[in-house]
């Protein structure tokens, strides 16, 4: 019986991570970049930019699923000419959407979509 009452915690408490297992591909935002993220179990990379061929800005980040959360360090890269540089936290409001929670160094972006 305790084995299947642990057994329960740990499916119950996965879930929410479970559900959004795959955040691999590219990303489109609404401040008009696009992101390409790789996840690798729990970890998360990505580089975001507005144009491929002149970009105002380019940033790079990496960070971790947490539940139905991704907490990221996020940095510009001089592809680009803005250099700020801060946290970021965003919900997974579906496989296919995310939603910025928290933001620091002037980060743009609110909304993440995935077609």
């Amino acid at each position: 019986m305790k084995q299947l009452k642990t057994l329960l915690f740990l499916v119950v408490f996965s879930l929410p991570a479970l559900a959004f297992a795959d955040l691999t591909g590219r990303w489109s935002c609404n401040d008009g970049g696009s992101y390409y993220i790789r996840q690798i179990g729990r970890d998360v990379y990505w580089f975001g930019e507005n144009s491929p061929t002149t970009p105002t800005w380019s940033n790079v980040a990496v960070g971790q699923v947490v539940g139905n959360q991704i907490n990221l360090r996020w940095a510009d890269v001089p592809k680009g000419s803005i250099m700020s540089s801060g946290n970021l936290t965003l919900r997974l409001d579906t496989p296919n959407k995310a939603t910025a929670t928290f933001k620091t160094g002037g980060f743009g972006g609110s909304v993440w979509t995935r077609p």
